[in-house]
């Protein structure tokens, strides 16, 4: 039986399999990379990897407003009573902010859910708000489960931030003193 709630996420946190395997529609961020722009899954790890190696640009752009409507108007065409789309953190990106306006104009009831992660921490929460969705829950139940579900501390290293600052991600003056403190941590060994 198909849910009677349409479940969104961007694809920064969940794969095409994991997708499929969810009954996750997914909306892409655009990955630009120098000059050219892809959406999500035309640019893999490893065309973003070489980019990065080559000194190209790289960064990422929200989907527009118009991107989201589309997904949950066909929502509402397939006979979804309401959407539930959880999205990667507020405070990185704008996706989440796209996400609440194309709500605003939807014809159905749309919960966004910030999940204030990145990445798999997302995933989880998209994986868990599936889970409550298949078990019977309504969207409001859903959207609950998904927000105490991104209630986690997700860490991650980077060996250098020069990536983060080229993807504006960091400032120059943080990676700077990021760059300065690795060094005299390498230097003390």
């Amino acid at each position: 039986m198909a849910r009677r709630v349409a479940l969104v996420a961007d694809s920064t946190s969940v794969d095409p399999a994991m997708a499929d395997a969810l009954d996750v529609v997914v909306v892409p961020l655009q990955v630009v990379i120098g000059a050219r722009s892809d959406e999500g899954s035309d640019a893999s790890p490893e065309t973003v990897a070489a980019a990065l190696k080559e000194w190209s640009p790289v960064s990422t752009s929200r989907p527009a407003p118009e991107a989201f409507l589309r997904v949950y108007e066909a929502a509402a065409a397939n006979g979804a009573e309401a959407v539930l789309s959880v999205h990667l953190s507020g405070e990185v990106s704008g996706t989440y902010e796209s996400a609440e306006l194309a709500a605003k104009d939807a014809s159905l009831p749309v919960h966004v859910v910030d999940s204030r992660q990145i990445g798999m921490g997302t995933g989880f929460a998209v994986r868990a708000a599936a889970g409550a969705l298949d078990a019977g829950a309504g969207v409001d139940d859903a959207a609950e489960v998904a927000r105490r579900r991104a209630e986690t501390t997700a860490l991650f290293y980077v060996d250098t931030l020069e990536y983060l600052r080229r993807g504006g991600r960091v400032g120059a003056a943080a990676a700077l003193v990021g760059s300065a403190l690795a060094v005299a941590a390498t230097e003390g060994r």
